[in-house]
């Protein structure tokens, strides 16, 4: 198991904006893909309480992650898994990290009805300026596709002055957008309300 703090800095992005940070900063870097499949229960539990629970696929390795809110940042809880993701799949208690299911317990999540919601698909480029982790995100879910910068830091304050002048570059103004998860759940609810 791994944990970690996790403290980011986020940028949706339009397609145009997307190809200038890519001529920037990513020409040489080689691009993977991952996809992540999203567990709640049909209630949202989780997502009430501002938390993800995710299996990543990368190449042939498939990892488990629970993010729930820190006071700066994510807190992310992360192991290896040998469950393989399928939309609409029942997640037992038995297939959870003990880590896991005492947060969830926490939450009063009800474990009996977790269920793998969807799926997100990124293709991702990834490059280290300033010391900090620059990404490039184009992903696809449900019928969207979308942009997005990201920043992955070890310090708030001097990543998000970082953050910013990098946005300054292409005339863009830092607005914090809605994660995946939630990007992912918002378009959910507008279909299943059609």
């Amino acid at each position: 198991m791994a944990t970690n703090n996790e403290i980011e800095f986020k940028q949706l992005l339009t397609q145009s904006q997307y190809q200038s940070i890519y001529q920037t900063y990513f020409q040489n870097i080689n691009m993977f893909s991952q996809t992540n499949y999203y567990i709640d229960t049909p209630q949202f539990d989780l997502k009430a309480h501002h938390s993800a629970l995710r299996i990543r696929v990368k190449d042939d390795y498939f990892e488990m992650t629970l993010k729930i809110p820190a006071k700066v940042g994510l807190m992310e809880y992360n192991f290896e898994t040998h469950v393989v993701p399928e939309l609409n799949k029942s997640i037992t208690k038995q297939m959870l990290p003990t880590e896991i299911i005492e947060q969830l317990e926490m939450m009063t999540v009800d474990l009996n009805q977790l269920v793998i919601l969807g799926a997100l698909t990124t293709e991702r480029l990834e490059k280290e300026v300033d010391g900090n982790l620059l990404v490039l995100d184009k992903s696809c879910y449900l019928d969207v596709e979308d942009f997005e910068l990201e920043f992955e830091v070890d310090d708030y304050d001097e990543g998000l002055k970082q953050f910013k002048n990098i946005l300054e570059k292409f005339n863009m103004k830092h607005e914090i957008p809605d994660n995946k998860v939630q990007r992912f759940f918002k378009r959910k609810s507008i279909l299943s309300d059609k």
